[in-house]
């Protein structure tokens, strides 16, 4: 038997972590509903909150810089393979395209609803938070609701 490649092994990496989301995230859709899911959203937001902070200690993210979002998660590509250009760079507003999310191929097999990325992605907002604490994100398109491509944008308030 040969051994896998270090990308065949992100690829089942990539996998088994969006399963788990899908089956948290569905759970929670359905014995706590949508107070369930407000609740669970902001639980990925702090924890979000929190690898941004991370990410502001280790100069992967700039206090203040909205483009650094971009860099940390391109500088990711390796580790978990989203394909992300940036499509909007201004202060107080950024927007990334990915082109290639590793996760809709698990979210998809474990039956999860469109609207998983809204709350699996609230992480997304809280490391942008990490940067500017005024910022919120949006995913105004989104592969998993059956867009091309998804679009994540963070902005000022």
């Amino acid at each position: 038997m040969t051994k896998p490649s270090a990308d065949d092994v992100r690829k089942n990496n990539m996998f088994t972590l969006a399963s788990a989301h899908a089956v948290y995230v569905e759970s929670v859709r359905a014995f706590g509903g949508r107070e369930g899911l407000d609740a669970l959203g902001e639980a990925n937001r702090l924890h979000g909150l929190e690898l941004g902070k991370a990410g502001i200690e280790d100069g992967g993210l700039q206090k203040g810089k909205l483009n650094s979002i971009y860099e940390f998660f391109v500088s990711a590509h390796p580790y978990f393979g989203f394909h992300i250009d940036l499509i909007t760079d201004k202060a107080a507003e950024i927007e990334m395209k990915v082109t290639h999310c590793p996760w809709i191929e698990g979210f998809k097999a474990k039956g999860a609803h469109p609207d998983i990325c809204e709350w699996v992605c609230k992480m997304d907002e809280g490391i942008g938070q990490a940067v500017d604490s005024n910022v919120k994100m949006t995913l105004p398109m989104c592969m998993m609701r059956g867009d091309p491509y998804c679009i994540y944008r963070y902005f000022v308030e």
